[in-house]
């Protein structure tokens, strides 16, 4: 009977996906979201961001161009019992170096699981954590590449899973204020499931879940330094490919807005940046995400340290 209970459990999961994309259902959907509340009212379009310790999740060449030691929590509030939370931390190494590193949660809480017989069978929890390390290195002025690991870990019920995948970027900028992204993600992704433990160990099944691989192409342009223009194309051939573009206006030296389409949904955010004390210096942001219909909106918040 347990072993039909987790079957079901696996199948109420599946439709439980944090992605607001079609590959919902597929492995490591919620390293597709967006790691941040800036990127996330940018359309999910961080790719090509410079100088943001959450873009180095998007982008492991962006760790170059960080200028200063840089701290960033975010949390997001989802329906359905779902949470989501992200730590970053980058920091420069001179002279034409960089080291981030990341821990990226999703959960789904108070999952009511039942047998086949449609019994009750208890009340479940899902958690994923991906910890990620990345580290970037400038060619020349104007390129650097960058290259991130994330060691993997799923808790479903009483099972566990532990992988691995990659992210390969190369990032340039040929004119100023031009910035031009390629990145290979997920390469090699994988969950490797093991339930044959003591409340398995009848049936001793094992499952692996492949990640997609994804190549994403982007661009980033500033005007003025005051407006900034991004788009990312996500391609991948086992999901359906997805575009993101957002725009960044500058209102003041401690305000600004934002907008995008994340693959065709509306996204809008804010920000506002002071200075703390002496060195240190802080960023919020905030976005809105309309979600899926049925899902309901969500709200994005972003707390970054300069130091």
């Amino acid at each position: 009977m347990k072993y039909l209970n987790k079957i079901l459990l696996m199948t109420i999961i599946a439709g439980l996906a944090f992605s607001a994309d079609e590959a919902g259902g597929v492995g490591g959907a919620y390293l597709r979201m967006p790691a941040d509340a800036r990127s996330a009212a940018l359309g999910n379009a961080g790719t090509s961001l410079s100088n943001d310790v959450n873009a180095n999740i998007a982008n492991p060449a962006n760790v170059v161009s960080i200028e200063t030691r840089q701290f960033a929590s975010s949390f997001q509030f989802l329906s359905l019992d779902r949470s989501y939370q992200t730590l970053s931390f980058a920091v420069d190494l001179p002279p034409t170096a960089g080291m981030s590193v990341a821990w990226v949660h999703a959960g789904v809480d108070e999952i009511i699981g039942r047998s086949y017989s449609n019994d009750y069978a208890g009340r479940y929890s899902w958690s994923q954590d991906a910890f990620i390390i990345g580290f970037g290195l400038g060619l020349t002025d104007w390129l650097s590449i960058g290259v991130s690991g994330k060691v993997l870990s799923d808790q479903l019920a009483n099972s566990s899973s532990s992988g691995f995948s990659a992210d390969v970027g190369v990032k340039a900028t040929p004119v100023k204020g031009l910035v031009l992204a390629v990145v290979a993600k997920d390469v090699s992704g994988k969950l490797s499931w093991d339930t044959s433990g003591e409340s398995y160990s009848e049936y001793q099944t094992r499952r692996v879940d492949e990640f997609p691989l994804g190549l994403h192409f982007s661009a980033a342009y500033t005007l003025f330094d005051k407006v900034l223009f991004t788009g990312v194309y996500k391609y991948s051939p086992q999901i359906e490919p997805t575009w993101h573009i957002g725009v960044e206006g500058k209102i003041a030296d401690m305000l600004f807005i934002r907008g995008g389409l994340d693959n065709g949904a509306p996204t809008f955010g804010l920000g506002t940046i002071y200075k703390l004390w002496k060195n240190i210096s802080t960023r919020m942001d905030y976005a809105f995400l309309p979600g899926m219909i049925g899902q309901g909106g969500s709200h994005l918040f972003t707390w970054l340290f300069y130091f």
